[in-house]
């Protein structure tokens, strides 16, 4: 069941009471802890070729170290977002930031392909639970239109980073080697523990009081709750089905670009860079939208891109393949558009209904994310990449299945907004939770 876990009488553009309108160290701190999970999958791409040849294993070996990454980062995030609830997001986020460093040294010193892959699960498992527990802070301190915008801006930084990581990854492969790329991720994992201590450990969003609403509760109250709201368990799955039609796309893009298509590497790094700017475009559109009108519209219009997209992907490369390389980026640039508009609207939506499971919401929301890309991802592989046909049936289907569940989502949403009694935090029973504060001393 919903709960509210704002003070009654909150404005509907949702900003907490207790938040200072200048909260710059804080926003840097959240802005490190989502942009820690692009640079630990990202920034080491281009030394594929350096470790195999350096550990002596095979390509396959060298991509189960993406694989163990991506598995830890579905634990980390089932793990930490349900113990912040309980204990308040700081200490969790002090041990998982603690353990990130200790896997990225492991990485750094691996003597073999099997200790690196075993390293790397730990280190995606850190940082799923950094990115995690950003969201939940934000989610402890906006609600409604500003949920939305604050996400949307959050999105930038990761954004960014995704299109920056593979080119900052391949300058500094020729500085320090890949291990050297570890050390570097270990001194930014440092420098964040240094963050998390001078400013979210002397500022717990999830406070005692707030805590104290949830005595009575136990981890599977959390769990029933959430996955007995329809609203939100549709915005979950949906988000996991986009984001397996974007990993269908990621996991083959260099294959098609390169093989198919014929570009150079140079030109497929453009390529890429060119697709992340657009997604930080799309959610910066997203958030305009969220404050003239309100997230639930974001999505709508969003699903309706999304799937005109994917139709025109389907349409191109099918039936026009005459057009070449642009029959398939242009429609890609306009799904990673869609993409970047509708993902924090999803997230912002989903996590309005729950401020006191927060942390557990935003675990599943990721979790859900994780568990799609692991099982859809490789279809379009199966099928062949001779063609980008498979992969642009397979994005097509998972983005029809999602605009579906985004439009049933979006529905209950409305439905519950006009309930009677209905609070801006989402929640039908008036409980009296203390606004979350910043301490400014």
């Amino acid at each position: 069941m919903p709960d509210s876990s704002t003070q009654p009488g909150v404005r509907d553009e949702g900003t907490r009471r207790g938040v200072p309108k200048r909260a710059g160290m804080l926003v840097c701190a959240l802005v490190m802890l989502q942009v820690i999970w692009p640079l630990t999958m990202d920034l080491y791409l281009p030394s594929f070729t350096v470790i195999r040849r350096d550990l002596g294993t095979g390509e396959a070996g060298v991509q189960l170290t993406l694989t163990a990454a991506f598995v830890g980062m579905g634990i980390g995030q089932l793990a930490s977002g349900p113990v912040s609830d309980a204990v308040g997001r700081a200490r969790p986020l002090a041990v998982m930031i603690v353990l990130y460093c200790v896997a990225t040294a492991s990485c750094a010193v691996a003597p073999s392909i099997e200790w690196l892959i075993t390293s790397r699960a730990f280190q995606g498992m850190g940082s799923a639970a950094c990115a995690v527990l950003a969201i939940a802070i934000v989610r402890d301190l906006y609600t409604g239109k500003q949920l939305m915008v604050f996400l949307a801006r959050l999105s930038i930084a990761s954004g960014v980073f995704v299109v920056l990581s593979p080119a900052l990854g391949a300058q500094l492969l020729q500085v320090v080697g890949w291990r050297g790329i570890f050390w570097v991720l270990l001194g930014y994992g440092v420098v964040l523990l240094c963050v998390a201590g001078v400013i979210l450990l002397r500022n717990e969003t999830h406070t005692v009081e707030r805590r104290q609403l949830r005595k009575s509760l136990r981890l599977r109250d959390d769990y029933r709750s959430l996955l007995s709201d329809g609203q939100f368990r549709s915005l979950a799955v949906a988000g996991g089905f986009l984001f397996a039609a974007m990993m269908s796309y990621m996991a083959g893009s260099a294959f098609l670009l390169q093989d198919v298509f014929g570009l150079s590497p140079a030109e497929y790094g453009l390529m890429f860079g060119a697709q992340g700017a657009l997604m930080v475009v799309g959610a910066q559109i997203g958030g305009v939208i969220a404050q003239r009108s309100s997230p639930v519209l974001v999505i709508r219009v969003g699903a309706f891109a999304l799937v005109t997209a994917l139709g025109i992907l389907v349409l191109s490369v099918g039936l026009a393949p005459g057009l070449g390389v642009w029959g398939l980026t242009v429609p890609i640039m306009a799904f990673t558009t869609s993409f970047g508009l509708v993902s924090p609207a999803i997230q912002a939506t989903a996590l309005e209904h729950h401020g006191l499971r927060a942390g557990t919401a935003a675990s599943l929301l990721g979790a859900a994310n994780m568990t799609g890309s692991a099982l859809i991802a490789p279809v379009s592989g199966a099928f062949g990449l001779s063609s980008p046909l498979p992969t642009a049936v397979v994005m097509a289907t998972c983005v029809l299945i999602a605009g579906a569940l985004l439009l049933i989502g979006t529905r209950k949403a409305g439905e519950a907004a006009k309930r009677p009694g209905a609070h801006p935090d989402g929640g039908q029973r008036p409980v009296h939770a203390p606004p979350a504060t910043i301490n400014r001393s």
